[in-house]
């Protein structure tokens, strides 16, 4: 894993897991993390990670794909939102994000299909390389610095 570059390769879903959850620890309400990548590029194993690291059973996360929200633990410790079945230019008004984000940090799948830009999420490309996943920041610049910085943290263990 190398820190300077934002990025880890991750062997196994365990190893992707352990970076959820390692900057699960890190997150506070208010923080969103938008995920993209193709179809079973790991997007939810890593936020099986990060309902971990939130202190919630990871068994429990499943994809929001047909239901599009999630919430884990009560009171909320992490929202999980799927914008797959939304299609690109999602509107997402219908979201509530302000109210969500009060209450809990929250990790949204196919983040790219929506316009998150107003809330400054962490943006993470997870992809399938040959070692196993790579999990990178994308755009960094446009995330607040304590959650860039979370990431980085999380990275160097």
């Amino acid at each position: 894993m190398s820190g300077a570059s934002l990025a880890a390769t991750t062997a196994t879903p365990a190893q992707t897991e352990e970076l959820g959850a390692r900057l699960a620890a890190r997150l506070v309400p208010g923080d969103l993390i938008a995920l993209r990548g193709p179809l079973g590029a790991g997007k939810t194993v890593f936020v099986r990670g990060l309902a971990a690291g939130r202190g919630v059973d990871p068994a429990l996360v499943r994809s929001p794909t047909f239901v599009l929200h999630h919430v884990y633990g009560s009171p909320p410790r992490l929202h999980h939102l799927d914008l797959y079945r939304l299609g690109p230019a999602a509107d997402i008004a219908l979201l509530d994000l302000d109210s969500l984000l009060d209450t809990a940090p929250a990790a949204v799948e196919w983040g790219d299909h929506g316009d998150l830009s107003p809330w400054n999420p962490l943006r993470l490309s997870i992809e399938i390389v040959p070692a196993g996943r790579r999990v990178e920041a994308l755009s960094p610049d446009l995330a607040p610095e304590r959650l860039v910085r979370a990431f980085r943290e999380a990275l160097d263990p």
